[in-house]
């Protein structure tokens, strides 16, 4: 895993904009994006990778990493932000969680799509930030998120009821891009360095596990 100190999130964002846009170039990549405040580096990165790969757009799938379960397109909808935003989702194919169906249903027809699509796709990127906590995802410490073993778990945890990847899931992760701005991050982005916690502890850690993991902070 690489930290990279850095007071401007730019650097991050073109350099996980760069690789998604050579992938894409070579065939069919999925990109999985959370929200909160990395919804404005998911915009910019998108329209870098949209200037750089022409047509070769086609090839890419956008799904979520979390989601917020509530009626499709309610106001602290992750995938909603992401549309207010300006994300332009044109020629991509996209796998937004929300599907106007119950929780249970929610969450086995996205368990369902996570998998086919990890199975279509020749390269997996990951877009994370991390709480003060050291939530990623949606997977709270020491909840059932961070302890499922589905590929997709739902659950409550004030003030949402969330759905979210598990652990299961980084192991299909093969590039991840994560974003911890602020002093509120501080806590949380010097433990992930510096010690070696239980995910069930600081979530977080799991992003140690995947091949290519780069970590943005102006807190290191």
């Amino acid at each position: 895993m690489q930290f990279i100190r850095t007071d401007n999130e730019k650097e991050g964002v073109a350099a996980m904009a760069e690789k998604i846009a050579g992938e894409l170039a070579r065939g069919r990549v999925l990109w999985l994006i959370c929200g909160g405040s990395n919804i404005p580096y998911a915009k910019a990165a998108l329209d870098i990778i949209r200037a750089k790969t022409g047509e070769h757009i086609k090839n890419l799938t956008v799904g979520q990493t979390d989601e917020r379960f509530g009626d499709v397109g309610h106001k602290d909808s992750n995938w909603r932000q992401l549309i207010d935003a300006g994300c332009n989702f044109d020629s991509v194919q996209t796998l937004p969680i929300l599907r106007g169906t119950s929780l249970q249903e929610t969450v086995s027809e996205y368990a369902k799509t996570a998998e086919d699509a990890f199975a279509q796709n020749r390269y997996v990127a990951a877009q994370f930030g991390i709480g003060a906590d050291g939530h990623v995802a949606g997977m709270l410490p020491h909840t059932g998120g961070i302890e499922a073993q589905e590929l997709v778990f739902g659950y409550e945890a004030a003030p949402f009821v969330r759905i979210t990847i598990t652990p299961p899931a980084f192991s299909a992760i093969h590039g991840a891009y994560t974003f911890a701005f602020g002093e509120s991050k501080k806590d949380a982005v010097h433990k992930l360095r510096s010690e070696e916690l239980s995910p069930a502890d600081e979530p977080c850690q799991l992003l140690k596990q995947i091949p290519e993991s780069y970590f943005y902070s102006d807190q290191l």
